[in-house]
């Protein structure tokens, strides 16, 4: 009899053993694994090169229609992609500037002088430092529209070319093109340059940034032949990186500034005082000094 009881006692014993050695294993394993998917987690973050401030550059984009019925479009573009921002600023074309002594518009010193001339006009009087330029004509804009896939926009009210319609509608490129060139705006280059701003800033938002990521390498290729710019290859190999980390990361990334002023009489747009310091967050060039060339009074 006691032999039997001994049996019976050792059987559970047996059996709990053996239970506790698979639940201890069990959440052995599950630590193990857990603990290794975060190191996994750790080392993929790790592994993500964030950009940095020396990232930022400042784009000018100059649409150059060959009609002279269409104003020049001066479009300053502030890429901070650490930020995960972009800040735009359209200049008015007639806005004054003086460059070398000279005191002329922006569009005056582009015809006369090229694009380093309008680089220099922008430069003395907006304080806006250019790091690179882009000269589009109408087929490379309507290309950019075409990649960001163009824009739901609301036409202002009584925009000549335009039906008057007090709801959003899609703009294609050629739409787009035909609405930022439009030279019969009621207050003149001043509300054409916000607008310009308005809908490329619209546009960029509204696009989808995993489709831009996906395609960046060929509409780079499609596009370097189609601008003039003195963006190199090995300008957009450095940047690349730093771009897809912002379009992977960042939601609607694009605001903007107005250039804000007056224009005289005989249509020339003077800017405020204060408007240097009103973009000097963004658009400040530590490494180049001041310009001591101010507009006269």
């Amino acid at each position: 009899m006691a032999k039997a009881k001994k049996g019976h006692v050792a059987i559970p014993f047996l059996i709990a053993l053996l239970l506790g050695i698979v639940v201890i294993g069990g959440i052995a394993w599950y630590l193990f694994n857990r603990l290794s998917v975060k190191d996994d987690t750790r080392a993929a973050v790790s592994n993500v090169v964030k950009p940095t401030e020396a990232d930022n550059m400042t784009l000018l984009f100059v649409l150059d229609e060959p009609s002279d019925a269409c104003p020049l479009t001066f479009m300053a573009a502030r890429v901070m992609p650490e930020e995960k921002k972009i800040v735009l600023v359209s200049i008015p074309s007639n806005m004054l500037a003086i460059v070398d002594s000279r005191q002329d518009t922006i569009t005056n010193f582009y015809k006369t002088n090229g694009i380093q001339g309008a680089m220099a006009a922008i430069q003395n009087e907006a304080g806006i430092y250019a790091d690179r330029y882009i000269i589009l004509n109408s087929e490379s804009f309507q290309k950019i529209c075409n990649i960001f896939a163009g824009v739901n926009y609301q036409i202002p009210l009584g925009t000549q070319g335009f039906a008057d319609n007090p709801e959003q509608q899609y703009l294609g490129p050629a739409q787009i093109e035909k609405l930022i060139t439009n030279p019969f705006f009621d207050d003149g280059e001043s509300e054409r340059s916000a607008l310009v701003s308005d809908v490329i800033s619209e546009m960029i938002n509204q696009t989808d940034y995993d489709r831009i990521v996906a395609s960046m390498d060929s509409n780079f290729r499609t596009l370097i032949n189609m601008m003039n710019t003195d963006i190199s290859s090995i300008d957009y190999s450095n940047e690349k990186s730093a771009l897809k980390y912002m379009y992977t990361y960042g939601s609607r990334l694009c605001t903007y500034r107005l250039a804000t002023g007056s224009t005289s009489d005989d249509g020339i747009f003077v800017l405020d005082r204060d408007f240097q310091e009103s973009i000097a967050d963004y658009f400040a060039h530590a490494d180049v000094p001041a310009s001591t060339e101010t507009t006269g009074e």
